[in-house]
């Protein structure tokens, strides 16, 4: 069976992720090297990485957390609704957070005329 594996200039390539984010993933064990390769000990990611990625990258883009994302990859007891529930509570309150910054910035505004 052949593997293919994709160095991380192609990774990249492929999901649009940055070098410093596969780095940090591989650092905090999100998202390990299958292998490495050569005398400059290369990075290398089969399919399974890749997929693993791009699940990690959906997770993000929902707003996730890197240990919600760790523990929905890793963790075969975790319940899943929970985390989504969670990080849509954390969400919710980062979204009126940020309104109240808002209004309090446009009365300021309103307050300079």
């Amino acid at each position: 069976m052949v593997v293919n594996l994709y160095r991380i200039s192609e990774i990249c390539l492929l999901t649009g992720v940055t070098r410093k984010t596969l780095f940090y993933y591989d650092r905090t064990g999100l998202l390990k090297p299958t292998e490495r390769a050569g005398v400059q000990n290369h990075k290398l990611y089969d399919e399974k990485q890749l997929e693993r990625l791009k699940r990690i990258i959906d997770f993000r883009e929902a707003g996730l957390k890197v240990e919600e994302i760790r523990t929905l990859l890793d963790d075969d007891q975790c319940e899943p609704r929970k985390i989504y529930e969670q990080a849509l509570k954390r969400l919710e309150c980062q979204q009126e957070e940020k309104a109240r910054e808002i209004r309090n910035l446009l009365k300021l505004l309103n307050d300079t005329d």
